[in-house]
C-alpha cells in the first residue's frame, strides 16, 4: 500500500512539473507605451508564446515631466527608457522585470520650440530629438545619462529617423503643417529626407536621389511611413493622391529602394496595396529584414521581402476595422501595434501573422517602443 502511494506521488509531481513548463514561458522582451493624455509610460512584459502582462508598479511617471504637454514621445536602449513632455527629456532606468525608475532630466526647449520624436541611433550612442526646427542631438552616457552635443537646423526634422543598418545614413518623411492641401491645393503634402551620419553623431543632408515609382505621379509619400531592412533595402510607403483636391484617396503603393554605399537610393520594385489612403499608414520590418508589417486605418498586413527586393502579400490582413497608429517588432518574432484605445500583439507562424494575446485596453497611446533581450 506505501509502495502505491510513493508511486502515485510521484506521478502528481511529474505531472505538475510537466504542467508548469507547458504553461510557463520566459520573458523575450517588453513593451513600453507612451500616452497620449498624460504623462505616464505603460509597460507589458511580452514572452515566449506571445502572451503578455503588465509589469509590476506600471504605469510609471516622473514629476520631473511637465503635465502641460501631455504627450509623451519614447526612445528605449538595452537598460534605458527616454521619455519627453515636448520640453523635457527624462531618463529611465530598466530593471530585470522591466519596472522604470527616474534616473535623471534635461531641457531639451530651443526657442519655444517642442520635441516631437526621439529616436536612438542603432548603436544607442546618441539620441536624436526632432522639433519643427531641428533635430537635437544628445551624446548618451554609460547611465543613460544626456549631454546636449549639437544641435541641426532643419526645417523638415519632426520626423522619426530611421537609421539603416549600417548606421550610416538616416530617412525620414516630413509633413509641413502650412502645407495642407485643404488649404493650400497644388501643393505636395510630404518631402522626403536624407541624412549622413558623423564619427560622433552629427548629421548631414543630402539628396537620395530617390525615384518615383512609375504610375504614383499624383502621390505623396506617407507621412512617417519608412522602414529599413537588415537586407540593405528600404521601403517607402506611398498615397495615391485625388489630382483636383490632393487629398488621399485610393490606396497605398510601397516601393523598395536599396541602399547605395552613398546613402543615395536605387529604385527595386512598387507594389500596389490594397491599404485605404487616406490616412498614414506606419511600415517595420523584422530584424531579419525579410517580413514588413503595414499597420494603418484597415488593420494590419504583412508582406514578405523576396531576395531580389520585390514584395509579395503575406497572408490575410487582421482587424481590417480597427485604425492601427504604430507598429513593432522585437527580436523573437513578435508584432505589437496600437490603435487609439488598446495594444495588440501578434506572432510569426508559417510566414503568418497569428495573434497571440488578447487586445488590452489602454486609452490615449501614443507611442510604443520595445526592448528585447536577446
Amino acid at each position: 500500500m506505501r509502495t502505491i502511494r510513493i508511486l502515485v506521488t510521484l506521478l502528481l509531481i511529474c505531472v505538475s512539473t510537466s504542467f508548469a513548463q507547458t504553461t510557463s514561458s520566459p520573458t523575450v522582451a517588453f513593451v513600453y507605451l507612451g500616452g497620449r493624455d498624460n504623462q505616464r509610460i505603460t509597460a507589458f512584459s511580452l514572452q515566449a508564446n506571445g502572451s503578455a502582462h503588465l509589469v509590476p508598479g506600471s504605469p510609471f511617471s516622473s514629476p520631473a515631466l511637465s503635465s502641460s504637454f501631455p504627450s509623451t514621445s519614447l526612445a528605449v536602449s538595452t537598460n534605458f527608457v527616454f521619455a519627453t513632455d515636448s520640453e523635457h527629456i527624462a531618463t529611465f532606468r530598466r530593471s530585470s522585470n522591466g519596472a522604470l525608475t527616474f534616473a535623471s532630466v534635461v531641457d531639451a526647449t530651443v526657442s519655444g520650440d517642442i520635441i516631437e520624436t526621439l529616436t536612438l541611433d542603432r548603436s544607442a550612442s546618441n539620441l536624436y530629438a526632432g522639433s519643427r526646427e531641428s533635430y537635437q542631438i544628445f551624446d548618451k552616457g554609460a547611465q543613460g545619462q544626456l549631454t546636449a552635443a549639437s544641435e541641426f537646423s532643419a526645417p523638415q526634422s519632426d520626423g522619426e529617423l530611421q537609421f539603416n543598418h549600417s548606421n550610416k545614413f538616416a530617412y525620414t518623411t516630413f509633413q509641413p503643417l502650412i502645407n495642407l492641401p485643404e488649404l493650400f491645393p497644388g501643393n505636395q503634402r510630404c518631402t522626403f529626407e536624407a541624412y549622413s551620419r558623423t564619427a560622433d553623431g552629427g548629421l548631414n543632408p543630402f539628396d537620395p536621389q530617390l525615384a518615383r515609382p512609375t504610375g504614383v505621379a499624383e502621390s505623396d509619400f506617407c507621412p512617417a511611413s519608412v522602414a529599413s531592412s537588415a537586407l540593405g533595402y528600404v521601403a517607402v510607403a506611398y498615397r495615391t493622391l485625388d489630382p483636383d483636391t490632393k487629398l488621399g484617396t485610393g490606396v497605398h503603393s510601397i516601393a523598395v529602394y536599396w541602399v547605395l554605399p552613398s546613402g543615395e537610393l536605387s529604385f527595386v520594385s512598387n507594389f500596389v496595396t490594397t491599404l485605404d489612403a487616406l490616412l498614414p499608414i506606419t511600415l517595420k520590418f523584422d530584424p531579419s529584414g525579410t517580413f514588413l508589417a503595414a499597420a494603418g486605418t484597415q488593420g494590419i498586413q504583412l508582406y514578405k521581402l523576396g531576395s531580389t527586393g520585390k514584395l509579395t502579400k503575406s497572408g490575410s490582413p487582421l482587424y481590417t476595422h480597427t485604425h492601427f497608429r504604430e507598429v513593432r517588432w522585437d527580436n523573437s518574432g513578435h508584432v505589437v501595434t496600437i490603435s487609439f484605445g488598446a495594444v495588440y500583439f501578434f506572432g510569426l507562424k508559417n510566414g503568418q501573422l497569428v495573434q497571440t494575446n488578447s487586445p488590452i485596453s489602454v486609452g490615449g497611446t501614443r507611442d510604443i517602443k520595445i526592448v528585447s533581450l536577446h
